[in-house]
């Protein structure tokens, strides 16, 4: 993790233009050595590292939620365009935790509301449904918690503030039944404006290979814990087809 030092660190009340609440959110899994090893190295000087409280490598935890019928995820499977996700999630290294909810238009853009929220990660509370009936398209008191994720998190924002990135190591899923660590992989995503041309690390994603793929953390954690009555077929051919492209990787 040595390479993290050679950023420019910010704090986040320097990069305001750059956290896009409606935004266009591309995403590169890849394997972990690719990303230590050659992707870091070559952009250390278009980026700047977000740092909290002396940290530059992040510890967040995230639980879904869904209701009886499982209708976020059914949407995310069957391809609908305009689809939900309500979560919690703490920023373990802070302790500060937000109920979220991210939709998916059918413009594809990302918009995320949230809220702070003071309750346990796997509970809504009652004065929280407001903020819900608000976001979603269902009945708020019918969300159950599902799936939980772990997972470390590298913040990088051009410096030109027009791309911010995310990039999510480590990554591993629990729920009542099991567990699952998928540490051989990281996540790159970048979230910019629709139609902003292509950054110094998309291009350096695609140097290396790398290439755009849909990956939601929450779908493939609870295909990953074999949770039943859930459709998976395509979900599973994507699992297939990403371990190739991983296997295959420099």
């Amino acid at each position: 993790m040595e390479v993290l030092d050679r950023f420019k660190a910010v704090g986040l009340a320097d990069i305001g233009k750059a956290n896009f609440m409606n935004r266009v959110d591309t995403k590169f899994p890849l394997r972990s050595e690719v990303l230590w090893n050659n992707i870091l190295p070559e952009i250390t000087n278009d980026y700047y590292i977000v740092q909290i409280n002396g940290l530059r490598y992040l510890e967040y935890r995230t639980v879904y939620f869904d209701t009886p019928q499982n209708l976020f995820y059914t949407w995310h499977h069957n391809g609908k365009l305009d689809r939900y996700k309500v979560r919690k999630r703490m920023y373990v290294d802070t302790g500060v935790a937000y109920l979220e909810v991210k939709h998916k238009t059918n413009k594809g853009k990302t918009k995320k509301k949230r809220i702070e929220t003071q309750s346990s990660l796997d509970v809504i509370l009652p004065e929280e449904y407001a903020f819900l009936e608000q976001h979603i398209p269902c009945n708020p008191i019918d969300l159950s918690p599902v799936i939980e994720n772990h997972f470390h998190r590298i913040t990088l924002v051009k410096k030109d503030l027009t791309e911010r990135c995310t990039i999510d190591c480590e990554l591993g899923f629990q729920d009542d039944n099991c567990g699952h660590e998928t540490d051989h992989f990281a996540i790159v995503e970048l979230k910019h404006e629709a139609g902003a041309p292509h950054s110094p690390l998309h291009k350096t994603l695609y140097k290396y290979g790398v290439r755009q793929s849909g990956f939601s953390k929450y779908c493939m954690g609870r295909v990953l814990n074999g949770q039943n009555n859930l459709k998976t077929n395509l979900f599973r051919m994507k699992i297939r087809m990403l371990q190739k492209r991983l296997d295959n990787a420099l």
